[in-house]
């Protein structure tokens, strides 16, 4: 009995098996070539006939697999040409962060967060490192930010490629992938909070503190000087939900009004006998 009972309790411990599906399949051993050096970024996989042989799938299946694959952003396919390992994947790292967004597994504000902790630093390190080339599309940026002052939309077009700038003035290939999928989460929470901001001219001088830190070499100041600016963008994005949870000014005028209205309602009493309520339209004033 007791032998039996333990392994009873084992059994109710042990987790279904998990079936791979052929894509899952495909792709690990794709994965299993390009980590074998077989092959590399940019490469094209073998025609499907001798993949599928390689792969040990049906053509049918593999074919299926493959455009999964290219649906999730890591292969690509030329009509006539086959199909590719992609050379960047830092698109589809967006792509998928930004579903994230979509779903509310990350919010906006835990963005912003993660930002206050990086990439303060990252303008620190940008100041170290800048080259002629990176301070060049600071500078380019900065000046499209300029001249973009009243037109929000294209202003903050220039402002993401400032930040882009000084991510990748850093000289880290993963800070400046994290940065860019960060950037591109927060592009919608950018556009919200466009109506909030009261002083362009403050705001691009703000940028204009953070480049002239980074062409000096003062890491320190420029990690200053980009925290100020995120609590400053943060402080926006706080406005913009505090607004979602108030009623909109044209709300607030038509619940004034009717307020004012309501005491004047009377209820009018109902036609007697036969008598039209209203008046015909073929009717004529006297």
């Amino acid at each position: 009995m007791a032998a039996n009972r333990s392994v009873a309790i084992t059994a109710t411990q042990l987790e279904p098996i998990q079936r791979e599906t052929v894509m899952d399949l495909v792709a690990r051993r794709i994965e299993q070539l390009v980590r074998s050096g077989d092959l590399t970024s940019g490469d094209r996989l073998p025609p499907e006939p001798e993949l599928a042989q390689m792969l040990q799938v049906s053509r049918g299946s593999l074919r299926e697999a493959l455009k999964g694959l290219v649906y999730l952003g890591l292969i690509k396919s030329r009509a006539g040409d086959g199909t590719y390992i992609r050379p960047s994947l830092g698109r589809v790292l967006n792509q998928h962060f930004q579903w994230m967004i979509l779903l509310n597994e990350v919010k906006h504000l835990e963005i912003y967060e993660l930002r206050r902790i990086i990439e303060p630093d990252v303008a620190a390190l940008a100041a170290r490192r800048a080259t002629r080339a990176d301070l060049d599309r600071l500078e380019a940026a900065l000046e499209g930010m300029a001249q973009a002052r009243g037109n929000p939309e294209l202003f903050q077009e220039f402002d993401i490629q400032f930040h882009d700038a000084f991510a990748q003035a850093s000289g880290n290939a993963a800070i400046h992938s994290t940065m860019r999928m960060l950037y591109h989460a927060t592009s919608e929470a950018r556009k919200a909070v466009l109506p909030f901001i009261d002083n362009w001219g403050k705001h691009w001088r703000r940028h204009e503190r953070v480049f002239t830190l980074i062409r000096d070499h003062k890491p320190e100041l420029a990690r200053k000087a980009v925290l100020e600016d995120l609590r400053y963008a943060e402080s926006l994005l706080h406005k913009h939900i505090g607004s979602l949870h108030q009623p909109t000014s044209k709300g607030r005028a038509n619940l004034a009004l009717e307020k004012v209205r309501e005491p004047r309602r009377r209820k009018r009493p109902p036609p007697a006998g036969n008598r039209l309520a209203f008046r015909p339209l073929s009717s004529k004033r006297a």
